[in-house]
């Protein structure tokens, strides 16, 4: 492109004097800075066309190295001068800029005869604006016309050819500027952040530093900053400890490893009260400076303050838009704390968290963190986070009562963070979640965590295509990250797609990835369909975490579903005991809520009541609770349950469309009015295979009002969707309540095969269990 041509361009009200530098609006001059002037040039030339920034910065800087920022700087300019007609100039994210409106271009007789060639035309205007600029300095009254014009021959003859070499030069540099420059993002940079090298020997700014700068660059929507649990996971490969410093080697390597584009590297040091802040940038495979800044903070006060200045200079430098930082440009003091202290623990406990550490572990790191500063939002989710994921959740819901009240001022993705769990796990608003969690995926399309979170919350609500859909979608967006491939295959297993769900868990083992949630999950599979082999792996492998209550407690249900009644006491004990030692009552008490089921469904009436009397917190809205004590002749559980929640009906989601319908039907039966019980429970359909309760509860009505065939048919539904929760006593259960219905019905020959398949299923029972003793007296009968 040629800035000497002597070419004028006319768009709508506007034109340009390429040769005058003049640039007019209706007869009216607009100034305009050089730079922004031949910005405006470039774009007029080739206007319907999306010009690279590439090529603008190498057009109008060819003989610098210039960050991105600044080009930026100068279309913001262009767009002001252009008032109402801004819009010409149009940013096509990820590749350059257009200008749309139709661009008219005059070249006077004059100019006509002037050489069409780039390179030449660029040569010529270096030469006429270097002679410009000697006659302006150079030229003195006390010289005759001559002697100035002798002078000028001969510094002219100097100066073209230095401008020829110029020239030349501008021709590499602009080479090594395209080679070095980082591109406009068009989609996030994957971001490693090293450790901070600590200069100062003051200890609060270990690991402090880093996560907040993680915090700071993670708001915005064009980064994309590994997660420390996959920081951890990648470091365990190299045959290192999960909470070592990652230094700058050490974060390249990791950077290499998890096939990251850039690696933030930053510094901290004193002179007096005064502290420096760098920040450097540079690409993970090659190790060239990609960008950098560094700050001055006049007081300690004033870190977090220099760390937002030195990041959003780094964005900027790495490719994202003056218009995206802008957006997503809340202040770390902000979005965290103002305290130091507060967030050096915080980082503490996001470093146990990230090591995979129970929460009983990073739990205090927290408590203190809102010690130090009582409206620490973020503080306040990770302790509402971990003890929702204690089973703690009374104590859990004021914490997220706290964080969704202080989060006014937290950046973006933070607070749809905090607002969504508070929505879901606070209120119990599932459906008030996902929406929540819909806008974070459309605000922030490459972050995997509110596709897991949906995931979640569709196979809460018994909606597993859709939890597939989203799992499947975090899966893709995080494929490091180990949690992805447990919620999937959960959701496949409660679809009962199982050979999906082990597809799944191979993909995790050949990532190295053995997470016991998922290993969980592959055992449910392998109990359902009878795998010996896998079963004695998963086993063994179970055997390993002998501490974990979670695991202790599932296992003697599933202990329990087989007639094993002696077995799943002793695991149910063992877990009690340790969720007790960690002070976990409300744990505690669910512990003993799936036992006294289990003993309720062997028909060990008395001992279930004995457990249940165990309880010390009785929670209100514990469906469990509720159903449980109306199985043992409890009328007055399901009446208080429902004198208790029945306000919170339409705002939190189970509540409404299952609890509430169960504990009225629970009350219909109680009075003799199955038909009313059935009525109650039609608003359960939407969501009724969260569980197998509402199927049963439905099949015992119909039983009751001796309508049989309509029992079958829940009972059917039951059995048809093992992966629900095919390790849970009612499901082998149900083969029993399904014989009893055909009997009912007078089909014997299809009620001998379901006592059959119940026999088969507790072959290895303990003999004295009522439920089965009660079943070989009725089939007896029955032949």
């Amino acid at each position: 492109m040629s800035l000497t041509a002597k070419r004028v361009y006319q768009f709508g009200e506007f034109e340009l004097n390429v040769e005058s530098r003049v640039f007019e609006r209706r007869g009216k001059r607009i100034p305009l800075g050089s730079k922004a002037f031949e910005v405006l040039v470039c774009l007029l030339v080739h206007a319907g066309e999306v010009v690279s920034k590439e090529m603008l910065l190498n057009t109008v800087w060819p003989e610098s190295f210039v960050e991105e920022s600044n080009l930026a700087q100068h279309i913001f300019a262009l767009r002001k001068a252009l008032g109402d007609r801004a819009g010409y100039i149009v940013t096509v994210s990820g590749r350059g800029y257009q200008f749309t409106e139709a661009v008219q271009e005059i070249v006077p007789e004059s100019a006509q005869s002037l050489p069409e060639k780039s390179h030449e035309a660029i040569v010529q205007r270096l030469i006429e604006r270097t002679h410009l600029l000697i006659e302006e300095s150079a030229a003195s009254p006390v010289l005759d016309a001559g002697a100035r014009q002798k002078r000028l021959s001969s510094r002219r003859r100097f100066w073209i050819t230095m401008a020829a070499a110029l020239a030349i030069g501008a021709v590499v540099i602009a080479w090594i500027v395209v080679r070095r420059r980082v591109h406009s993002l068009s989609k996030p940079a994957s971001v490693v952040v090293a450790d901070f090298l600590n200069a100062t020997g003051d200890a609060a700014f270990d690991r402090t530093l880093k996560r907040a700068l993680e915090i700071d660059m993670a708001q915005s929507p064009y980064m994309d900053v590994l997660s420390g649990r996959e920081t951890v996971r990648t470091l365990r490969m190299m045959g290192r400890q999960g909470d070592v410093t990652l230094t700058a080697d050490i974060a390249r390597e990791v950077c290499e490893r998890t096939n990251r584009q850039v690696l933030l590297v930053g510094s901290i040091s004193s002179v007096g009260s005064e502290y420096l802040l760098t920040l450097e940038a540079t690409d993970c495979s090659t190790g060239e400076r990609l960008t950098g800044a560094k700050a001055v903070a006049k007081t300690k006060a004033k870190i977090l303050s220099a760390l937002d200045s030195v990041a959003e200079r780094v964005r900027t430098g790495l490719g994202e838009s003056e218009k995206s930082v802008e957006s997503f440009r809340v202040p770390i003091v902000q979005a965290t704390t103002p305290s130091l202290e507060a967030l050096k623990f915080y980082s503490l406990g996001m470093n146990l968290v990230a090591q995979s550490k129970d929460e009983t572990e990073s739990l205090p790191f927290f408590q203190r963190a809102v010690e130090l500063d009582p409206q620490f939002a973020m503080a306040y989710g990770e302790i509402a986070n971990d003890y929702y994921n204690l089973s703690e959740y009374n104590r859990a819901a004021p914490f997220f009562q706290k964080a969704f009240e202080y989060s006014e001022h937290v950046d973006a993705r933070e607070k749809l963070t905090i607002q969504a769990h508070y929505y879901e796990s606070g209120l119990g608003d599932i459906l008030r979640g996902n929406k929540t969690y819909q806008v974070w995926a459309a605000t922030y399309p490459q972050d995997w965590v509110p596709w897991l979170d949906l995931a979640n919350n569709e196979t809460q609500l018994g909606q597993y295509p859709a939890s597939i859909e989203a799992g499947e979608q975090a899966l893709k967006l995080g494929p490091g990250r180990g949690i992805n491939y447990t919620v999937l295959a959960r959701a496949y297993m409660r679809a009962s797609r199982f050979e999906d769900a082990k597809r799944i868990g191979r993909l995790a083992t050949g990532r190295s990835i053995n997470a016991s949630a998922l290993n969980w999950t592959l055992f449910q599979i392998a109990f359902i369909e009878h795998d010996q082999k896998a079963l004695l792996e998963i086993t063994a492998w179970l055997a390993k975490h002998p501490d974990d209550w979670h695991l202790l407690d599932d296992q003697a249900v599933a202990a329990a579903s087989i007639g094993q009644y002696k077995n799943a006491v002793k695991l149910f004990e063992q877990a009690y005991a340790i969720a007790e030692r960690e002070s976990l009552f409300e744990a505690a008490d669910g512990i003993l809520l799936d036992r006294a089921q289990a003993e309720a469904s062997l028909g060990l009436i008395s001992m279930a009541r004995a457990t249940m009397g165990r309880m010390t917190q009785f929670a209100p809205d514990s469906r469990d609770l509720m159903l449980i004590s109306a199985q043992l002749g409890d009328a007055t559980t399901a009446q208080r349950f429902l004198a208790a929640n029945g306000g919170k009906s339409g705002s939190a989601t189970l509540m409404t469309y299952i609890y509430l319908p169960q504990a009225r039907a629970v009350l219909a039966m109680q009075h003799g009015k199955p038909l009313e019980a059935v009525a109650a429970l039609e608003t359960a359909k939407p969501y009724e295979l969260i569980d197998y309760s509402v199927p049963i509860q439905r099949a015992e009505t119909y039983v009751q009002a001796r309508q049989p065939d309509m029992a079958i048919a829940e009972y059917k539904k039951v059995l048809a969707n093992p992966g629900v929760d095919g390790t849970n006593p009612q499901y082998v259960l149900t083969h029993l309540g399904l014989a009893r219905a055909y009997v009912m019905e007078g089909h014997v020959p299809e009620a001998r095969s379901e006592y059959e398949a119940f026999f088969a299923a507790w072959k290895d029972a303990d003999p004295d269990v009522p439920v089965l003793q009660q079943a070989h007296q009725e089939y007896a009968r029955l032949r």
